[in-house]
């Protein structure tokens, strides 16, 4: 909080279900140097946190609904967020569903499939199915996609240093998409973006393999 130059924060997150064990490491980084975290200690000291008054709230990014159910067996309080990657591209509709069930509320990061970063893609952008439906409405594929996050009842991420987008961005709530454009979006093919191996760990180690499996059905 001294760093920060707060009293508190609103949200405090564990951003992922790994730790790194090795005091200097570079990305990506060495499968030795990962291992899983204790999730009842770590959870234990969020909601410490959060008794202490340093978080209004804690959460989790990046867990699977395995993770989160581990979790709330022994928990005091329950996770007021889970953090995930989802877009079109990446529904997360089981996640998504074991969230509500849970009064958890998902956030979606890469919304976009993050076009404009390093490591992102167009696919979102230039998505066939996504253009056809933002042609039909007089509307950007990114707002197709945010507007179709928003139906889904998730918060999500957008980034953008453009005023002109941050406009297009916000303007997604005074229409919406009709059943049969739902439909047609539910059967896009599925691709996830973010990768553990190459993009955050060198290769597979036992606990790796467990997460990616995870992540990748969650």
């Amino acid at each position: 909080m001294k760093n920060l130059g707060l009293e508190y924060v609103d949200l405090y997150l564990i951003h992922w279900p790994l730790k790194f064990k090795c005091k200097q490491i570079k990305v990506p980084v060495s499968k030795d140097c990962v291992a899983a975290i204790d999730i009842k200690v770590v959870w234990e000291a969020m909601e410490e946190c959060q008794n202490l008054g340093y978080t209004k709230s804690i959460g989790v990014s990046n867990f699977s609904s395995r993770r989160i159910q581990e979790i709330l067996s022994f928990a005091k309080i329950t996770p007021a967020v889970n953090q995930v990657e989802m877009n079109p591209l990446w529904q997360q509709k089981h996640l998504n569903e074991f969230c509500k069930e849970n009064d958890i509320l998902l956030t979606a990061y890469c919304p976009l499939a993050g076009v404009t970063s390093a490591w992102g893609n167009n696919t979102v952008i230039d998505c066939d199915v996504l253009q056809e439906i933002a042609n039909c409405k007089g509307k950007t594929t990114a707002q197709i996609s945010l507007r179709w996050l928003y139906e889904q009842g998730v918060s999500f991420v957008v980034k953008s240093f453009n005023s002109d987008r941050m406009k297009q961005n916000l303007d997604i709530f005074s229409w919406s998409l009709s059943e049969v454009e739902l439909k047609k979006i539910s059967q896009i093919p599925q691709q996830k973006l973010i990768h553990l191996v190459g993009m955050v760990v060198t290769e597979l180690n036992e606990v790796i393999t467990e997460i990616t499996e995870e992540l990748s059905f969650q």
